[in-house]
Formats: C-alpha cells, structure tokens, sequence
C-alpha cells in the first residue's frame, strides 16, 4: 500500500507540472461554472408574463384578472386563444390562462367555474397563479351567494368592496425555485467538464501503454493493476480539489444558497467523478489507441448530458425521453442534488447514490474482465 501511495504521489505531481494543467483541472472549471450561474440566473424583469385569454369578457371575468395585476408579481397580456400555446411554447410566456366562456353566469348560478392554465411544466409560478386565482373564484361565490345570486345586487356588493369596505394587501414573496433552477442547471453542465477531467485518466493509461511503462512496470516489483489504481486514485484527487474549489468560488463569490448542505452536494458530486473515472478506464481498457479513445469520449459525453438534462431543463424533453434518461448516471445525480433541495434527508436520495454506484461498479468490472482477456491473448 505504501508503494501505490508513493505512485500516486508522483502522478498526482506529474499531473499538475505543466501550467496548462493549472488551467484545465482548476481555472477553467471555475470560470465556467460561475458564468453558467449568472447566464441562468440572469432575468431583466422580475415579473413573470402571463397570457390570458378572456372568452367571457364580462365584469366578473375581468374582475379575476384584476386580482392577480395587483399583486404585482405579473404582467397581464391579452392573447388570442389561437396564438396561446405557440407562444408559452417559444416562451414568451411563463405560462398563461384561460377564462372559459360563460364565467360569469357559472358563478351566479352557484357552481364553480374552471379556468384553464397552460403551461410547459408545473412550477412555484403555476402553483401560485392557481391559488391567486381559487380565492378570487371563492370570493365571487361568496358575494353571489350573499346577494342572492341576482346580478345587480351581486355588482353592487363588489362595488363596495372596491371602494374600499373590504381591503386586501397582496405582498410579493420571492420565487426561489429560480435560483434552484440555475443552481442545478450550473451543476448540470459542470458535469460535462467533470465527465472530460475523469475522462483524461483514459489518455493517461494509453500514453504510459505506448510509451512501455506498463511494459516496464511488468518487470518491476510494482504490479501494473497497483500502477493503474495509483492512477485511478490520483484522478480522484484532483476531482475531490476541483469539486471542492468549485463549489467555494460559487457561494463566497457569488454567494449562490445551495438550499441544502455544501456537504451533501460535494458527496453527490463525488460519487459522480468516481463514476467517471470508471467509466474513463473502461474507455483505455477497450480502446488501442488515443485516437479512438478521443472518439468513444464524444460518442458518450455530448449525448449521455444531453439526454440527462445537463443542457437544458428535464421537462423541456418529452416524457419517453424522460424516462430513456434513467440509463444515464448524471440523471441519477441531478435528480439528487433537486431532491436535496427540497429539504429531502440524506436517506431520500440513497438510491439515487446507491444506482450510481451500481454504474460504477460495473464499468470497473467490466474493465477488470477485458484487462484479463486482453493480458491473457498477449
């Protein structure tokens, strides 16, 4: 064991001798990861835009939208109904309603009216809307049924109340699940460059193969299985550096709240490397040259992100690929750091870790097996 920590040491060294290596394993992350935050984060306007559309054109159906304007969390824009779901499609808008026709005579006749929300994907924005706009139908029914249900009564009593006989204050709570979003989406393409520093291990193991170091290591008392966990290791400290140095220049210089515990999320994220890195060995074991390690790395890293949601939003995809997504390990990942997120304990997201794991395990079997077979024929 003293000897692989002894290799270790000089690789891990060897690794970062070259300023270029400075740049790659450190710098270049950290920048990335930072500018990938405040290009998510980045919004002109607070508000969200809101399309409405009014079949009903009445005071009651006007009276809705005029709750929600005045909580001053959105912007009301008329839509035609025909222009709705092509335009929250190409989003110009977070999400939008529509008041059906009719509206007004349901609530004077006593029943409960509903109104449609179009929307993408369900979040805070959509929740909120719903629950503006629930009260305001209860409070309709309220004054209808206290008036009788006859119309001109009906306006009368909301007249009053618009005058100023019944008063209510909407106050603007923050919407964190914005900054969540850009937090697991900076995560989400931090990844890519994890996947590509573990990745590296691949190139370190052919070059030391090329130049007969494993030749030379054969003959030495230091076994090439020993010399290739030394490496293994090595990667993984630079990851462990890396990850943790990431991390740090997100919440103290651009004080990003994580929403969960540094600690937690740094151990998904290892957990992650570990399985890139097995992942990368794989690579090495099945490929003869640097040329086409370089090619199986581009056939798996762009399409095995892309698939599991590190370049865009999981809901943007359709739900057969959604669920496609799961062969992936940083699907896994993600789906744990937003599970941690939501004040979920550790032991929610176990069989997140747990299947990750699992990949990894099995990357280095299957390396174990070709590594025989190969040392077997040679």
């Amino acid at each position: 064991m003293g000897k692989v920590m002894l290799i270790t040491i000089n690789i891990f060294k060897r690794m970062l001798k070259k300023p270029s290596a400075f740049m790659l394993y450190i710098l270049l992350p950290i920048v990335t990861s930072i500018g990938m935050f405040i290009l998510f984060s980045l919004d002109g306007n607070d508000k969200m835009n809101i399309a409405v559309v009014d079949l009903d054109n009445t005071v009651l159906s006007r009276s809705v939208i005029k709750s929600i304007e005045n909580t001053n969390g959105f912007n009301i824009i008329d839509t035609p109904q025909e222009l709705l779901e092509k335009h929250i499609a190409d989003r110009y808008f977070s999400f939008g309603y529509v008041i059906p026709k009719g509206f007004e005579k349901t609530i004077l006749s006593g029943s409960n009216p509903n109104i449609d929300v179009v929307s993408i994907d369900i979040n805070t924005g959509t929740s909120w809307i719903k629950e503006i706009t629930n009260f305001h139908i209860d409070n309709l029914k309220a004054v209808a049924k206290a008036s009788g249900y006859q119309k001109r009564e009906m306006f009368a009593m909301l007249d009053s109340i618009q005058k100023g006989a019944v008063s209510i204050n909407a106050v603007y709570v923050n919407d964190e699940s914005k900054v969540k979003s850009a937090t697991v989406r900076t995560f989400g393409n931090y990844m890519i460059f994890l996947m590509i520093t573990t990745f590296l291990i691949a190139f370190k193991i052919l070059e030391e193969k090329r130049s007969g170091t494993f030749a030379r290591i054969g003959m030495s008392p230091v076994h090439p299985k020993s010399y290739t966990f030394a490496n293994i290791l090595a990667n993984l400290i630079v990851v462990m550096v890396q990850v943790g140095l990431v991390m740090l220049a997100l919440k103290f210089l651009l004080g990003i709240e994580f929403f969960a515990s540094p600690l937690i999320i740094y151990l998904v994220l290892i957990i992650f490397a570990l399985c890139g890195i097995s992942l990368g060995v794989l690579i090495a074991a099945f490929s003869k040259n640097s040329t086409m390690a370089g090619a199986l790395m581009g056939m798996v890293v762009s399409p095995s992100c892309a698939l599991a949601g590190c370049f865009w939003p999981i809901e943007f995809m359709p739900g057969y690929m959604q669920k496609i997504s799961y062969i992936t390990p940083q699907r896994w990942t993600l789906d744990a750091i937003e599970l941690i997120q939501k004040n979920n304990s550790f032991v929610e997201i176990l069989p997140n870790l747990i299947v990750v794991l699992s990949f990894t395990f099995l990357f280095f079997l299957v390396t174990i097996y070709r590594f025989k077979a190969t040392e077997a024929t040679t």
